[in-house]
C-alpha cells in the first residue's frame, strides 16, 4: 500500500489513523512503520483497512485499471530499496551516523548505498517545491552540472540544499536559493580543492511530508 493513498482515503472519510487503528485492531505504531518505510503491510491488514474504507484492494493499492494484483504489489515493493533518511549532515562526519539517522524510506534505486534522503529544514528552496520537512533523495557524488540541486557542505556548517551553477568566464560557483528572501552562496573551484566546500550529492527526487 502506498501510504499517500492511505492518507488520501483518511481525508476523504474525514477520519484519523487512531480511528482506523481502533476499528481494525491494527496497532497505531504499525501505521507509523508503514509511513516511514520500515515495514510493508500484510495481506490481512490490507483487507481490514480496505473494508474499513469500503473500497477494494485495487483502490487501496492506488490502481485505477484493476489489473494490478496483490502479489504484483508485493513484488514491486520488494524491488524497492530502503534508503536512510538524514536529519542533518555536518563537516568531518560520515553522511549516516547514529546521531543523524531519522529512519528509512523506500526509493526506486538500484543500489541503496549510493543514495540518501535529507530532511530539509527551512524555506530557501520553496519556489521549486522543496519546503521545510521535505525529504530530498540525493545520489552520492562530489560533482554537479549547471542547474543541479545539490547538498553541499560549506565552511564546516551543516549541509545546505541549493541550485548549483558554474560560470566558466568568472570561474565562480554559485549555490542559489529558490527564494528571493535568501542570498546566493558564492564559491570558487579552490574552495572545493581546499575542503572549504564539498558536494555530497545531487537531488533526484523530493517527497513532501504532511
Amino acid at each position: 500500500m502506498e501510504y499517500a493513498k492511505f492518507e488520501e482515503l483518511l481525508r476523504a472519510k474525514e477520519t484519523t489513523v487512531y480511528q482506523v487503528s481502533k476499528a481494525t485492531g491494527i496497532a497505531a505504531s504499525t501505521f507509523t512503520d508503514w509511513k516511514n518505510g520500515r515495514s510493508m503491510p500484510k495481506a490481512d491488514k490490507l483487507s481490514r483497512i480496505a473494508a474499513f474504507f469500503g473500497v477494494g484492494l485495487d483502490e487501496l493499492l492506488g490502481t485505477e485499471s484493476g489489473n494490478r494484483t496483490l502479489e504484483n504489489f508485493y513484488q514491486t515493493a520488494r524491488a524497492r530499496k530502503m534508503v536512510p533518511v538524514i536529519g542533518v549532515i555536518r563537516a568531518g562526519s560520515p553522511i549516516v551516523t547514529d546521531e543523524t539517522l531519522i529512519g528509512y524510506e523506500f526509493a526506486d534505486v538500484e543500489d541503496a548505498e549510493d543514495y540518501f534522503y535529507l530532511e530539509v529544514c527551512g524555506d530557501s528552496m520553496k519556489n521549486c517545491g522543496i519546503v521545510s520537512g521535505t525529504y530530498v533523495l540525493f545520489r552520492k557524488q562530489q560533482y554537479a552540472a549547471n542547474g543541479d540541486i545539490v547538498a553541499c557542505l560549506v565552511d564546516g556548517d551543516s549541509a545546505t540544499v541549493k541550485r548549483f551553477s558554474f560560470d566558466k568566464k568568472t570561474r565562480r560557483i554559485v549555490l542559489s536559493p529558490e527564494n528571493d528572501d535568501y542570498s546566493p552562496i558564492l564559491l570558487s573551484p579552490e574552495d572545493f580543492e581546499t575542503g572549504r566546500a564539498r558536494i555530497l550529492g545531487i537531488a533526484v527526487e523530493a517527497k513532501t511530508r504532511f
